[in-house]
């Protein structure tokens, strides 16, 4: 049952990662003593496509100086512009795009801010850019803004951050207390500038649940992952249910007694010394 589980979990996050995405920048450090390559990671949230081109939103830290920049998707890095940015005061975040690469799950950017105290989880590569790591816990309102209320680590930067599966700000840092993120109402209102309408997928996002174990209604994928499991834990049931006879011969070959145990638990045969 733990296998399935594992397998199960698996499943949902390589649905989440057509989503969350990494960034991978290089830029050119000079110096006295010559120049060296720099290469960055970090996160971006997918909002879907504009004609034959692909969105996606960053941090504007993550792209500010790059002399590259790729975004990690199907297992290989496509080449991306930067189509807006904005670096300063509590505002980072950019708009990126690539070539369409044809994913079949975006994000929708909210269109109003998320209330203080509400549960929201975030997503970013700390642990690397093959490995998506999400953190869930609260939206917190302050006289100074909205954060995070958990800590984000380096290569977090640029993921989303959602509330009921939709992005409600874009990572750019923290202040060892909280996580700080540009708002994501800001950014919708300029992606709309921008292209005039909010880009799309072709289909609803996938909203991300608090328990994995419930897939999205409208995956097909995932529906059909469940009938599979729901198959293999009636024969798991089953099994639990299977129990094996177990008889003790006389030496007429009759048997003397027999007992039954459950699959899995251990037989035990006691056997008592009798003086000829």
């Amino acid at each position: 049952m733990r296998t399935l589980t594992i397998l199960f979990v698996l499943m949902m996050a390589s649905v989440v990662q057509a989503q969350a995405l990494a960034v991978r920048t290089t830029e050119t450090e000079c110096t006295s003593n010559g120049c060296r390559q720099l290469i960055g990671t970090g996160a971006c949230a997918y909002v879907g496509d504009i004609e034959s081109r692909s969105v996606f939103l960053t941090a504007a830290h993550n792209v500010n100086n790059a002399k590259t920049i790729h975004v990690g998707y199907n297992g290989q890095w496509w080449g991306a512009r930067v189509v807006h940015k904005q670096y300063q005061s509590d505002v980072d975040y950019a708009i990126i795009e690539t070539q369409s690469i044809k994913a079949t799950k975006c994000f929708k950017v909210a269109e109003a801010y998320p209330a203080h105290g509400v549960d929201a989880v975030a997503y970013g590569y700390s642990n690397g850019v093959y490995n998506l790591r999400s953190l869930r816990a609260k939206i917190r309102v302050t006289r100074n803004g909205r954060y995070f209320s958990k800590i984000v680590a380096k290569g977090d930067s640029g993921g989303p951050i959602l509330v009921n599966g939709r992005v409600v700000g874009i990572i750019s840092g923290h202040d060892y207390q909280n996580t700080i993120y540009t708002d994501g109402v800001l950014i919708r209102r300029q992606l709309i500038q921008i292209y005039g309408k909010l880009p799309g997928c072709g289909c609803e996002p996938l909203i991300v649940e608090e328990t994995p174990e419930t897939p999205p209604a409208d995956s097909g994928d995932l529906t059909a992952l469940q009938g599979e499991v729901t198959k293999l834990r009636a024969q798991i049931d089953q099994l639990a249910k299977t129990q094996i006879p177990v008889q003790i011969i006389g030496a007429d070959g009759k048997v003397v007694t027999e007992q039954k145990y459950p699959l899995g638990n251990p037989i035990k045969l006691r056997f008592k010394a009798v003086k000829k």
